[in-house]
């Protein structure tokens, strides 16, 4: 049976006999066999309570060994246990404490643990403890002890807080190791890789300095001190700074104080005067060194000379400046190459703005290509090592290239564009032959001019001839019209004679008009302006050329606008611009049309007259020559093409201008604007 059942049956057992002699004896009424039941049962307890006493004796015997094999344990450990209060009391030491410590364990209890620890070190427990406290979880370090005849010892700690709910709160459990073997093997290593260190620092030719936070120099190496011609033990633990250039300054102070964990080095180039008055310049790397806990321990420094690196890079720097000048100065796409990758070293803004940008490959960057053009030049050039020439059309337009070798790894590729030089070539040679063209259309013109000059001399004759003729004729004509009234004044007719006589006075004044109107046309021109009526010069022209327009079926239409004004003109001159304007209007109606006549004032200082006919109307290529000498469009023996550019002279000259438009199969419109005051009349005073 379990002790938890014996138990059991001991408490139900005591409850019987306990109800048993509480019950008064009068009635206490037991039988004999209840009674050797009873006793039975006190006998059976009775021997199970001695075998547990026996259990408990032989567990108690193995409690006890167990805590001396324990104590044995703690005591004997080669580990040093200790037990701290909430207060840093020491509570509980083991044996090896005291033999680790050198005072007897009795001696350690009460005392401070801190009291054994290296002041120095007394802050890293102290911060320890606090972590531990504050999250609960175990603590690893090391630290130096102090033995009680005053060495020390380096030590490792292990600590965790009491986990049997400790009264007050707050005690921990600590292990301590001596480590000092261990750490003097490292100290020893150390020294060695700092002994070596420091060996191939002070043979760098190098400068390598270290300074703490606020600038104080700790170490040097000898090329630092050389180069500066310093002794080291004057510097150390000073702040020691070069004479540095005056513009350099902002730069080196705010080299070191922008170093952060995150970016603990930076590189700077500065200028330094060395004693001897010398200016020199120095690249310097600047680290900054940082704990765990991202504070600033130290600063490192190492640097060297550049000032040869510099002389080279300005005086590169320089023949770049003049190469680029001299491209920049080239009217031209000018570009360095070399030869076995074409890639381009130095262009200049011409080739920088059509994609030939350095550091690409010439037929990448501006030709666009996967591989060499197949007409470039440059492995000839470079094979003979002769210039090359040559000319390629690309990207649109024509080159005249160049390939130029430098020397053996360079060579010089510039372009001309001379697309526009042949452009002119072509349209040069173009022109020539337009020109054999046109003078042989020319020479033929000429030969129609000069047949059409004959005809024109002809009907200047006929006009002589007719304003002759009607000189002739006016003379009996005024006979006739004088006798013609003498017999209406003097005779005695009927009605029906005074009409006839009335008829042929009036068909007399008709052809007086007509013959006058006649003399006025043929008249040579005057040239001097006067006041012009522009509907009865309009009226007078139409008059004259009334039978030719009723032979050709043409029908005139006037539009005159009211109350227009007289002009300033020569109105021969202007008769002979409407006279051609209707002339054009009627050939090119072919034989039958309208065309209407328009006049109206455009704003208070021109009037405009319009001729519009409904003919085939002019050509888009026509409208642009319609005002050319010699230009037309008429058969031969039709026209001169003077016309036109006759009238744009004189309208021109009256300060006036000539509008066209005109629509294939649509007619045209030729609309003549004459300023009212013309500008003609100062001409000719000027004169």
């Amino acid at each position: 049976m379990d002790k938890e059942t014996i138990d059991k049956n001991l408490r139900e057992l005591r409850e019987r006999a306990t109800k048993f002699l509480t019950v008064a004896p009068e009635q206490a009424e037991i039988t004999v066999e209840e009674a050797k039941k009873l006793i039975h049962e006190l006998h059976t307890y009775q021997i199970e309570l001695e075998l547990q006493n026996e259990d408990l004796r032989n567990t108690q015997e193995e409690l006890e060994q167990s805590r001396r094999r324990y104590a044995d344990l703690y005591d004997f450990a080669p580990v040093a246990y200790f037990t701290i209060s909430d207060k840093g009391l020491i509570v509980e030491a083991n044996l090896t404490a005291g033999t680790m410590l050198g005072v007897a364990r009795g001696h350690l209890l009460s005392q401070r643990f801190s009291n054994i620890i290296v002041s120095e070190d007394q802050d890293v427990f102290y911060l320890h403890r606090k972590k531990l406290l504050e999250t609960g979880q175990e603590q690893s370090f090391e630290l130096r002890l102090q033995k009680r005849e005053g060495s020390l010892f380096y030590a490792q700690l292990e600590m965790i807080l009491y986990s049997d709910g400790s009264d007050p709160p707050g005690q921990l459990r600590m292990s301590v190791y001596n480590v000092t073997i261990r750490k003097e093997a490292e100290l020893a290593a150390l020294l060695q890789m700092k002994n070596r260190y420091r060996a191939i620092v002070m043979d760098q030719t190098e400068l390598i300095c270290r300074f703490d936070p606020e600038g104080r120099m700790t170490f040097v190496n000898d090329a630092y001190c050389r180069y500066f011609g310093v002794d080291f033990k004057d510097i150390l633990g000073t702040n020691y700074l070069p004479n540095i250039h005056a513009d350099d300054l902002p730069l080196v102070r705010n080299h070191f104080t922008t170093l952060t964990p995150d970016q603990p080095e930076r590189i700077i180039e500065h200028r330094v005067y060395l004693p001897d008055g010398k200016l020199r310049w120095q690249q310097w790397s600047g680290r900054g060194l940082f704990d765990q806990q991202g504070r600033l321990i130290e600063y490192q420094a190492v640097g060297r000379d550049i000032t040869q690196l510099k002389v080279a890079e300005e005086r590169l720097q320089k023949e770049s400046r003049l190469r680029q000048l001299f491209l920049d100065a080239l009217p031209c796409i000018a570009m360095l190459l070399t030869y076995n990758t074409r890639l381009i070293v130095a262009s200049n803004k011409a080739a920088a703005a059509v994609g030939a940008i350095p550091g690409h490959r010439c037929y990448t960057g501006w030709m666009q290509r996967e591989s060499p053009c197949p007409w470039c030049l440059a492995p000839k050039s470079g094979a003979e090592s002769q210039a090359q020439n040559g000319q390629f059309w690309a990207h649109g337009r024509y080159w005249d290239a160049f390939w130029i070798p430098v020397d053996e790894e360079f060579y010089l590729h510039y372009l001309f564009d001379i697309t526009e030089k042949q452009k002119d070539k072509e349209a040069l040679r173009k022109a020539y032959d337009e020109l054999e063209q046109r003078v042989m259309e020319r020479t033929l013109e000429l030969q129609q001019s000069h047949a059409q000059l004959l005809h024109s001399e002809k009907l200047s004759a006929v006009g002589n001839l007719s304003a002759s003729i009607a000189h002739e004729f006016n003379n009996p004509l005024q006979s006739v019209m004088t006798i013609i009234k003498g017999i209406s004044q003097y005779a005695t007719l009927d009605k029906n004679e005074q009409e006839l006589v009335a008829l042929a006075l009036q068909e007399c004044n008709r052809m007086k008009n007509l013959i006058a109107d006649l003399q006025d046309f043929f008249r040579p021109t005057s040239g001097k302006p006067g006041p012009v009526d522009l509907h009865s010069a309009i009226d007078a022209l139409l008059l004259l050329c009334k039978k030719d327009f009723h032979n050709r079926k043409i029908t005139i239409v006037r539009k005159y606008g009211a109350n227009l004004p007289h002009i300033t003109a020569v109105a021969d001159q202007l008769k002979q611009v409407f006279l051609n304007l209707l002339n054009n209007a009627a050939d090119a109606c072919a034989g039958r049309g309208i065309i209407t006549l328009s006049t109206e004032t455009a704003g208070e200082k021109y009037i405009v007259v319009r001729v519009q006919d409904n003919g085939e109307g002019i050509s888009s290529a026509n409208m642009k020559r319609l005002f050319e000498p010699f230009f037309t469009t008429k058969p031969e023996m039709k026209g001169t093409g003077l016309g036109l550019p006759v009238s744009y002279g004189i309208v021109k000259k009256h300060g006036g201008r000539i509008e066209v438009r005109s629509e294939p199969g649509k007619g045209s419109i030729f609309s003549v604007f004459l300023p009212i005051e013309s500008a003609i009349e100062s001409e000719i005073d000027e004169q």
